[in-house]
């Protein structure tokens, strides 16, 4: 484990610079000749001085609840609107770019989740100019901007830019924030609190996707756009007003500490983000798509995205808690290669519906436990100044894995599988979270050193 030796540092410093320290050393060189009592008695006149550091309110008690409830309402919107993409993506593969290619229309999904991963690493200086709630409350200002202006859009480059860049990017402060408050507000309880919060994204699918699916069908999807840009809005507005740190809190003033790429935990974390990311896109992405192909009709696949993101929410506060009874390595390791393997049976060696819908439940419940566990891993190893950027440097490597799988993917199934043969793409998928296991396993090695 790496342990936090700032208080070490700290009294270090306080004790080479003390007052105490000055009387010795103009005693000791004015008079060398007086006796150790002599000293003692004049460093004693000395008022004491309190170097303690405030600890702030108890943790795991009290606001922590109030700080993790917020926490969860601003990730219920900034990831949940993101996990409800696919009902946006199978919008504009069947009915609105229906004669631009997929690996274009990929471009939305790409950037937009780009950006909401790869973003977060902002929010460390900008924490450090105007603290956490402020922070938050840009991230606010920023997404609902992307989604108002993505409600006027027409053209996929005009999506691209509003949806994927701005949206994505405000969401992204607002997530780093989410997932970095509750490891400073929670000891005993850190893994269930922030099981908890990284559970809102898929509760929020599950409020957001019913929203986005009825406004569509009554009117049109400018109309989703204006209607989750009022939800966005006003619900993160008050979250960010309800967060601040328990403790000071000054994240590093840097966008990336380059330092972190000689650190093999850190770089390993990226490492399982970035091949899982890419196998988990794929379901997210296309899943929805194939059954519809497959006869399936539209209502009934979004219906299924809200039992996936239900199952998935579920399995991030089942993560969190077992926590405290299992290493979250061997967690991860067990539900990897679970993903990895029923994607490639379930999936990609049948058509029927009814082994489609266990493949997609059993999904749910294995391919995410990353999303929570990867923030509790990283509180638990390092110190509270490095918590946000380590966790954002993970986010970027899902976002790069995002930003090169994404058009790539979309490419493949568009060239080989000619939009209708989802083969090609669910062996990639099945391969990558699979791969993702090896870097676990060396997590878990040098976290045990």
């Amino acid at each position: 484990m790496n342990n936090n030796t700032a208080p070490y540092e700290l009294s270090k410093t306080n004790t080479l610079n003390s007052p105490t320290r000055s009387i010795n050393r103009a005693i000791s060189v004015s008079q060398p000749d007086l006796n150790i009592d002599q000293v003692s008695e004049e460093v004693k006149l000395e008022p004491d001085v309190d170097n303690t550091i405030p600890e702030g309110p108890p943790p795991d008690k009290g606001y922590a609840w109030i700080v993790m409830a917020a926490c969860f309402v601003n990730l219920l919107f900034a990831f949940g609107t993101t996990n409800a993409f696919g009902v946006f993506q199978t919008y504009y593969l069947e009915v609105l770019f229906v004669d631009v290619s997929a690996d274009l229309i990929a471009w939305i999904s790409t950037t937009c989740i780009f950006f909401t991963l790869a973003g977060g690493l902002a929010a460390g200086p900008i924490i450090r100019r105007i603290g956490m709630r402020y922070t938050s409350i840009l991230g606010t200002f920023i997404g609902s901007a992307g989604l108002l202006l993505a409600s006027f859009s027409t053209k996929v480059w005009q999506l691209v830019l509003t949806q994927g860049v701005i949206f994505g990017f405000g969401s992204s402060l607002i997530v780093n924030i989410a997932l970095t408050a509750p490891a400073l507000w929670f000891d005993k309880n850190r893994g269930m609190a922030i099981g908890l919060v990284a559970s809102g994204g898929g509760f929020g699918a599950l409020v957001l996707i019913p929203v986005v699916t009825k406004v569509v069908e009554v009117n049109s999807v400018w109309w989703a756009f204006r209607v989750l840009f009022l939800m966005y809005f006003v619900s993160t507005l008050v979250g960010g007003f309800l967060l601040k740190p328990r403790i000071g809190f000054t994240p590093i003033n840097k966008i990336i500490d380059f330092g972190l790429i000689k650190d093999p935990v850190a770089m390993l974390i990226c490492a399982v983000g970035f091949l899982l990311e890419i196998g988990y896109s794929i379901t997210m992405l296309y899943f929805p798509a194939s059954l519809v192909d497959n006869g399936t009709s539209v209502t009934l696949a979004t219906n299924l995205i809200m039992a996936f993101c239900t199952i998935s929410a579920f399995s991030r506060i089942i993560s969190g808690y077992l926590v405290k009874k299992m290493n979250p390595m061997d967690i991860m390791i067990f539900c990897h290669s679970m993903s990895g393997i029923i994607m490639l049976t379930m999936w990609l060696t049948n058509k029927k519906f009814s082994v489609h819908l266990v493949y997609y439940l059993l999904f749910g419940l294995f391919s995410v436990p990353f999303f929570s566990l990867g923030p509790v891993v990283t509180a638990s190893y390092y110190k509270k100044e490095k918590i946000s950027q380590v966790n954002g440097l993970s986010y970027l490597s899902m976002g790069i894995a995002i930003l090169i799988g994404a058009p790539s993917i979309g490419a493949i199934f568009q060239k080989y599988g000619k939009r209708t043969d989802y083969s090609q793409i669910i062996i990639i998928g099945g391969t990558f979270y699979l791969l993702s296991v090896i870097p676990l396993v060396l997590l878990r090695h040098y976290i045990k050193k």
